[in-house]
This record gives structure tokens, sequence and C-alpha cells, in this order.
């Protein structure tokens, strides 16, 4: 049986590949987690973000999930509903 040998380029290749993929697959969270609390742009983002953080350092990938998931789960919790706000817009009489 004849051994596997690898360049550096191609190894450092194949960790991206693998990296990114892995970003990719942690990234799923908060794209998930966005479009199920209406809050697909931010989920979007940590889908890349993660996909991008996974191409370097796959630890970074997690971290960055964990950092979006909880910026939509804050954000969608803190936000009051806008649409019971008194704005005196709604007072106007017509006579």
């Amino acid at each position: 049986m004849e051994s596997i040998q690898l360049t550096t380029r191609e190894f450092l290749i194949y960790a991206i590949l693998i990296g990114a993929a892995l970003g990719a697959l942690f990234g799923l969270v908060p794209l998930i987690l966005g479009i199920r609390r209406d809050n697909r742009r931010m989920g979007l983002y940590g889908f890349v973000a993660s996909i991008v953080a996974g191409a370097f350092a796959p630890l970074l990938s997690i971290i960055i999930v964990a950092i979006f998931a909880w910026l939509i789960v804050k954000k969608k919790d803190a936000a009051p509903s806008s649409d019971n706000a008194d704005t005196g817009d709604s007072e106007t009489s017509s006579t």
C-alpha cells in the first residue's frame, strides 16, 4: 500500500475547505434561528461570518455562532412591539 503524500499547499487548501464546511454546518444555527425569529439579515450575517471564521479556525466559528445566536435572541426579546405605541398620529380627527 502506498502512503499518501500532500504538499504544504494541498494540506492548507484541504484544511481551509474542511474548516469552511464546518463553519457552514455551525452557521446553520444562527441562520435558522434568524429565520424563525423574523431576523433574516442577522441570521444570514451569522451564517456568512461563521463560514469565513471556520475557514481560518473552526473553534472561532463556534464562538461566532454563539455571539450571533445571542444577538438574535436578545434583539427579539428586548424590542417591544411598536404596533401598540401611542405616537399621536392615530388621533387625527376629520370633521
